[in-house]
């Protein structure tokens, strides 16, 4: 690795990643705030578990119709500007949360969320595969993806906060005001990055001519290592992509459960002060995951690999195992929770790096898409059958006892992930490259 690349890399850190960071936060905290309001929501509405679960799962049809389209567009028309676009079209729909009166309008309004979201995730991911290779790109999605646990980490005490404090604000009930405020910080997250970004390296006026040149020069060096057709419809017709599409289904129908029922679980456990136990089993564990995003990203970041990603998948099912088996106790739901956020985060930033590395052009833009949308069903999955199955069963520990299967089936088939398709390094990193 030369000076040149060494610099612009840091460079290209410091930039473009605090704001990619922050719009995944506001993401997903529009995304799963719908959780923290649910013990006081679902009451006022008069909705029952499943169709609150209807509404968690529906929200997921927009992105699995749009995913692949949104980043195809995102690709012809340049990530900056698409990407701005989602950030205030998913911000003006989170903030109508504000104004849902039943079942049906809420159903509706988490649908037209998923829709404006959609193409957000793997367009930022194929944008960060523009900016960053090999090791250093394993490193950087660690860093963004720490967003995702934090948003729930954070995003519990402040959604809660902002019920609470909002209540009778402007004379609506204080989840209301939570989704009014949490939706507004979108669109003005939206024209931030419009300002803030920019496409691609051979662009980028923040760095020198030579800067430019070592990122375009590394990109084509990596890329010229990958074999097969890079358009656009062939990665949608790999097998590779449908492989990794059915490990990301099964990591994520568990991951979306846990962050959406987790506070419906709590207040169930904890009918006193359930506010602070809910932020307790959020904040704690989900904080936990945000380091173990980072750390583990950190030691897989020389050659990431099937056990980097096995490993704390399986980690992830003893802890949902854990959550069965909890019963009527808050600290072993806590432990539970937490080596599920530890495990399920610390592999998410290592699959997509797995999934990213060996993609080019428009074949990353919907290869991406493709095992995205597919993810997206483990949403639908985990909204609507969690939901379900609770009320069929007449408590949590059937569904968390199908989590803990998926987790431990994703584990093992993260074995049938073919060797050659990790992010591509051509020799162990010096410590000059570990530290830059």
């Amino acid at each position: 690795m030369t000076a040149e690349l060494r610099t612009a890399h840091r460079k290209a850190t410091r930039r473009l990643i605090p704001v990619l960071v922050l719009l995944l936060f506001v993401n997903y905290l529009d995304r799963v705030n719908v959780g923290f309001a649910a013990p006081t929501m679902n009451p006022a509405l008069g909705m029952t578990t499943t169709g609150y679960g209807l509404g968690v799962a529906l929200f997921f049809v927009g992105y699995v119709l749009l995913e692949i389209p949104s980043n195809y567009v995102l690709y012809r028309v340049g990530a900056r500007r698409w990407l701005a676009r989602i950030a205030v079209s998913w911000g003006v729909v989170a903030a109508l949360h504000a104004a849902v009166s039943g079942t049906g309008t809420f159903v509706g309004a988490r649908i037209l969320l998923g829709i404006a979201e959609a193409g957000l995730l793997p367009g930022i991911l194929w944008y960060i595969s523009q900016w960053f290779t090999g090791q250093r790109r394993v490193f950087v999605l660690g860093a963004y993806y720490v967003a995702v646990p934090l948003s729930t980490a954070l995003g519990g005490p402040l959604s809660n906060w902002l019920i609470h404090h909002g209540q009778h604000t402007f004379g609506i009930e204080g989840w209301r005001f939570m989704f009014a405020v949490e939706g507004i910080a979108a669109v003005v997250l939206g024209f931030a990055v419009l300002l803030l970004l920019t496409d691609k390296p051979a662009e980028a006026r923040w760095l020198t001519t030579d800067e430019r040149s070592a990122l375009t020069e590394a990109n084509r060096i990596e890329r010229a290592h990958d074999s097969g057709r890079h358009s656009f419809s062939s990665a949608l017709r790999s097998a590779t992509t449908i492989r990794l599409a059915i490990v990301f289904l099964l990591l994520t129908f568990p991951m979306f459960a846990i962050t959406f029922f987790v506070p419906l679980v709590t207040t169930g456990l904890v009918h006193d002060r359930a506010s602070a136990a809910v932020n307790v089993v959020t904040f704690i564990p989900f904080a936990l995951g945000a380091i173990a995003s980072v750390v583990w990203s950190r030691m897989a970041r020389r050659e990431p690999g099937r056990g980097h990603l096995a490993l704390p998948v399986l980690l992830a099912g003893i802890g949902v195992a854990l959550c069965a088996f909890a019963g009527k106790s808050f600290p072993l739901l806590v432990v539970g929770v937490a080596l599920s956020a530890i495990g399920i985060y610390a592999a998410i930033p290592v699959f997509w790096s797995i999934s990213s590395a060996r993609l080019e052009g428009a074949a990353a833009a919907s290869g991406l898409a493709l095992i995205n949308t597919v993810g997206a069903l483990g949403g639908f999955i985990a909204g609507y059958a969690t939901g379900w199955l609770r009320e069929l069963s007449g408590g949590y520990q059937l569904p968390f006892g199908i989590m803990a299967l998926s987790l431990v089936l994703c584990g093992l088939l993260s074995f049938a992930i073919p060797r050659g398709h990790t992010a591509h390094v051509t020799r162990p990193a010096t410590e000059t490259e570990q530290v830059g």
